[in-house]
């Protein structure tokens, strides 16, 4: 018998056994056994077995007895994990698989919660978080474009003002400068005195 067929005969013969969400976790449970036991011999059978707990899991939160707050999303502490994970490690590449094993999470179920709870893939954010840095160092340092690049992950000069240019419309040097003038012009009117009303 193929591993193909072995792994549909193994929820055909659940199905047989229960209906309902007793199936769903009949099915689960015999997922997770048959992992369990092949996972050391065989890790591509071990992790579709995996991927089709992950799915049962999935159908289970699709079913309308869970509430809206818990369907599918991160929770705050874990977006605070992440977001601390990326601070730190801005100035290496920061993969997907990264932050899922952070929060002991398959790839596949961290990336769509993940987009489910903030509207972006997690490289979408890493960039955004990325370009943000780099806004505030812009804005505090006298750093060079390329080393203001380098320490927020980005390949060189010319990568970073690629993506900055596509997260602000405009590029890096052009939003120093109308930046710093804004916050030397506000710094200036702040030390005029204040006309009596």
């Amino acid at each position: 018998m193929n591993r193909n067929a072995s792994k549909a005969n193994l929820l055909d013969n659940s199905d047989s056994l229960v209906s309902g969400g007793l199936k769903h976790s009949r099915q689960l449970l015999m997922l997770l056994k048959e992992t369990e036991r092949v996972i050391h011999r065989d890790a591509e059978i071990a992790s579709t077995f995996l991927d089709q707990a992950i799915s049962l899991l999935a159908e289970d939160r699709t079913d309308k007895s869970f509430s809206p707050k818990n369907r599918g999303g991160l929770l705050r502490w874990q977006i605070s994990r992440v977001d601390e994970y990326i601070k730190d490690h801005l100035e290496h590449c920061i993969r997907t698989t990264d932050l899922a094993s952070l929060l002991n999470l398959s790839v596949s179920h961290f990336s769509h919660a993940f987009k489910h709870t903030t509207g972006v893939t997690p490289q979408k954010y890493v960039t955004g978080s990325r370009v943000q840095a780099a806004r505030q160092q812009m804005l505090h340092s006298s750093l060079s474009l390329s080393e203001i690049a380098l320490s927020n992950g980005f390949c060189d000069q010319s990568h970073f003002c690629r993506v900055f240019r596509l997260e602000t419309g405009m590029s890096p040097q052009s939003w120093r400068k109308l930046h710093i003038a804004r916050s030397q012009s506000s710094k200036f009117t702040e030390m005029l005195p204040r006309q009596a009303a």
